[in-house]
């Protein structure tokens, strides 16, 4: 019988003596072979100055993690239980099993190597015996099945699925869409699925000028008996996946209609912040996302209006009192930060009605700016205010981020001629004194 050696003795069995210098990891390497009822096998490797130990990404990992012996000379073989891990719930954060398929991130078979350092080259090969097919959202290495990223990046490295799969590859712009569907139950057909993916995409390429990243995953996990798009997420190192609730009897109409995927597809075009700008970040993606759908023919501009004048005086007290850095709650950050972005995109298109907040954000993307990299709030920010010829962002965030300050929203929507009769119905006026900024924002540059 295989002896499993206890965590804790995994993890400190090779640390290096106090008086030692620590150690320098020079590069990692896991084999990690699937297994059909849920388990990974995965061998590691590092090749270091020194001690090498391990540790799990995140602690709830634990209890899932088995090793056939402690780490020696940077080597270590560990099995985790992904069938454990998913358990009977739907949290695809850690793994989920639909059927004869499973999804997770790539943190919850890859062990952290320790003395970690931000430049630590890791090179991954994910394998599987037939009939089990793979999909792996890693950013792809010149070898067969094998994929590269860092070792600080571990924690928040994107998705992988595994087991009774259907995958199909679309072409957007210059980008490619990697699109896999576990295999749970769907009243709509994979075809119909992956035609709705590509026009989202198509929408979000048009919005950005090209598609956000050279390279994409989207997976589709089936929710039994429900009939919407349920929730997304995106995780975005070394290559951006979205990780996609999709329910079993979803009409068509409930999935053009539906806000998510646009919104985290958005998200592939903006950088990722450490510990800030939760609000800028998501405030984007909540503004543009129903402008984006209006632009496609998938939302009207009237729908659009209507939202944001219910929507967003939920954030207002974290845009007035709090400040958006201090805003925990979904009220605060997203719709906090989408108050900020249609000031921002006012402020710019005063100046010039057809060069938008968007502007700024095309030219942070080509300059790198996509969900892959982590910039800091200050760095994209400026990107963005360079862009526009003139302070746009930065002003704001002085004034709304760290503390509120006063602002009048309704007289904001006023001036756009954006508006209720009395009774409670949308109006839209042509002769209010910011129309044509109103109208600018919807119409396709």
């Amino acid at each position: 019988m295989k002896r499993v050696w206890p965590l804790a003795l995994a993890l400190v069995a090779c640390a290096p003596a106090a008086s030692k210098p620590p150690a320098i990891i020079r590069e990692c390497s896991y084999d990690v072979e699937l297994k059909p009822e849920g388990r990974a096998h995965v061998e590691a490797t590092c090749r270091a100055d020194g001690a090498v130990s391990f540790r799990v990404a995140h602690r709830y990992l634990k209890k899932s993690v088995s090793f056939a012996g402690p780490a020696h000379g940077g080597k270590l073989s560990y099995e985790v239980d992904l069938a454990r891990l998913a358990g009977s719930g739907r949290d695809f954060d850690r793994a989920l099993r639909v059927g004869d398929s499973f999804v997770a991130p790539m943190s919850s078979v890859l062990l952290v190597p320790e003395p970690l350092s931000t430049e630590i080259p890791v090179k991954v090969r994910v394998h599987a015996a037939a009939p089990i097919a793979v999909s792996v959202g890693l950013a792809r290495d010149a070898a067969p099945e094998t994929y590269r990223l860092f070792a600080h990046e571990i924690p928040v490295a994107t998705y992988f699925a595994f087991g009774k799969l259907q995958q199909r590859t679309l072409a957007v712009g210059g980008g490619r869409l990697e699109v896999t569907r576990l295999d749970g139950e769907l009243d709509q057909s994979f075809e119909d699925v992956s035609r709705w993916v590509e026009t989202s995409a198509r929408a979000v390429h048009d919005f950005y000028g090209a598609f956000p990243v050279p390279r994409a995953q989207v997976t589709i996990i089936p929710v039994p008996g429900r009939d919407a798009v349920v929730f997304g997420k995106v995780l975005p190192e070394s290559s951006p996946g979205v990780a996609l609730l999709l329910g079993q009897h979803a009409p068509a109409r409930a999935l053009y209609s539906d806000w998510i995927l646009v919104h985290e597809l958005f998200h592939l075009g903006f950088p990722s912040f450490y510990e800030e700008g939760k609000w800028l970040d998501e405030g984007l993606a909540t503004y543009y996302e129903p402008i984006i759908r209006a632009r496609a023919g998938l939302y009207s501009e009237a729908e659009l209006w209507d939202e944001f004048l219910s929507s967003m005086p939920q954030g207002v007290d974290a845009f007035t009192r709090s400040g958006l850095e201090h805003a925990t709650d979904f009220r605060g950050v997203y719709w906090g930060g989408a108050i900020a972005c249609l000031v921002a995109d006012v402020e710019a298109r005063k100046r010039r009605p057809s060069a938008g907040l968007e502007v700024g954000l095309r030219a942070l993307r080509e300059a790198g700016g996509n969900a892959c990299e982590v910039w800091s709030l200050a760095q994209a920010m400026g990107a963005v205010d360079h862009a526009l010829g003139a302070p746009t962002l930065a002003p704001i965030a002085a004034r709304h981020a760290r503390r509120g300050s006063a602002f009048d929203l309704a007289a904001l929507f006023a001036d756009l001629g954006v508006t209720r009769d009395r009774q409670g119905k949308l109006a839209l006026s042509n002769t209010a004194p910011l129309a044509a900024v109103r109208r600018a924002i919807t119409a396709n540059p």
